[in-house]
């Protein structure tokens, strides 16, 4: 999580690892009025720097298809559709490899 100065989060996120070779993003989100500020990409960073350490070899995560952009950004690559949200909410499965 990173916060403001009052300890309010601005930007959160989950990192899971699916198996020993794999790290997902499980969920990520910043507020509103902090996008644009990089908080997203500080965070992926740190999961990436995290799943290394842990012996991970990839990332993924499923990424709302407005978001696709921000995760290509960011080293990421389609691999394929994921499930929709509550029918409504299309998503792409995404992955970066991390060797």
């Amino acid at each position: 999580m990173i916060a403001d100065p009052d300890s309010r989060p601005l930007a959160v996120g989950r990192l899971h690892f699916n198996s020993s070779a794999e790290a997902q993003v499980r969920y990520m989100a910043v507020e509103p009025p902090a996008r644009g500020q990089g908080l997203g990409g500080r965070i992926l960073e740190e999961f990436e720097k995290r799943a290394r350490a842990a012996g991970a070899t990839s990332i993924i995560l499923n990424a709302r298809e407005d978001a696709q952009r921000f995760y290509r950004k960011h080293g990421f690559k389609t691999i394929g559709p994921a499930p929709t949200i509550f029918d409504a909410v299309k998503h792409v499965r995404m992955r970066k490899d991390l060797i």
